[in-house]
């Protein structure tokens, strides 16, 4: 499948199980903010006078990096992107780069920058990217970047994953 991608600056692609959604919290939509801004270019740096930005980034971000690295969501940052990629489905991923659990198996493709201004109003509809209804289950996800994202249904051989693309 393609699917158009656009974002500005300090933003990124999201997917997640809608199911997740309801997880998220005011802190973790911040952190999302915070993560989105790897060199502390945004008005968020005065949030944190006297602090290296790369300190706090750390800081701010590690429960969202734990909620992604459970394999609830995954993230790629972008900058400034207008291009059309794709989401594939293979039939064996055998060194994938990150995981994704689909317990509900309605796959939500969003800007992290839609999640960020859209989350306190769930309950409106969200620009999505795209919407894929597939098996409830575990997906092995390989791609460094978002042009060719691949997907393959299989169990994760262990519990520690990156799903933080930066």
């Amino acid at each position: 499948m393609k699917f158009k991608f656009e974002c500005d600056d300090l933003d990124g692609l999201v997917l997640i199980d809608k199911s997740y959604l309801s997880e998220l919290n005011d802190d973790m939509i911040y952190a999302l903010d915070v993560l989105l801004d790897s060199q502390g270019q945004s008005e968020l740096i005065y949030d944190f006078p006297n602090e290296e930005w790369s300190t706090v980034r750390a800081r701010e971000t590690k429960h969202l990096r734990e909620f992604c690295n459970s394999g609830k969501m995954l993230i790629w940052l972008s900058n400034d992107v207008d291009k059309v990629c794709k989401f594939e489905e293979e039939k064996e991923i055998s060194v994938p780069s990150k995981w994704l659990h689909l317990p509900s198996g309605k796959l939500l493709a969003i800007t992290a920058g839609e999640l960020i201004e859209c989350w306190p109003y769930l309950e409106l509809q969200m620009e999505q990217i795209f919407e894929l209804d597939i098996e409830q289950g575990w997906y092995a996800i390989s791609g460094d970047s978002i042009d060719k994202i691949c997907y393959c249904k299989k169990e994760p051989q262990n519990s520690v994953f990156n799903n933080v693309q930066e």
